[in-house]
């Protein structure tokens, strides 16, 4: 009983003295969330100023070739591919048209 108290206190002021913990949720959203939260404070250089004017990169990859190691982030909706080196420095910028998703959408119908 005494455990399950000194457990139960210590978790309680974890998350009252923590400044991110607003609420406590549980489920596969709220882990995907958190997991978002900790990349973004994993960013730096040039992919933090990207994700600050692009948002979050739904389709990023990494690419593992020649011996180097380069991620991609792609935005189809504003038609911008970004690539970055090892050190999240920015490589190369590629432009191409902008995707409509429903477009794609509609030409593979279900049924």
């Amino acid at each position: 009983m005494f455990k399950r108290f000194v457990f139960t206190a210590l978790i309680l002021s974890l998350v009252a003295t923590s400044a991110d913990a607003v609420t406590i949720v549980m489920g596969k959203r709220s882990r995907r969330y958190y997991r978002h939260a900790l990349y973004v404070q994993k960013l730096k250089n040039d992919k933090l100023t990207i994700y600050k004017k692009y948002g979050y990169p739904v389709h990023r990859f990494r690419v593992y070739a020649y011996g180097e190691i380069t991620e991609h982030w792609k935005y189809y909706a504003k038609g911008v591919e970004f690539v970055f080196d090892a050190k999240s420095k920015l490589v190369k910028t590629e432009r191409f048209w902008p995707e409509n998703r429903r477009g794609r959408i509609d030409r593979f119908p279900r049924y």
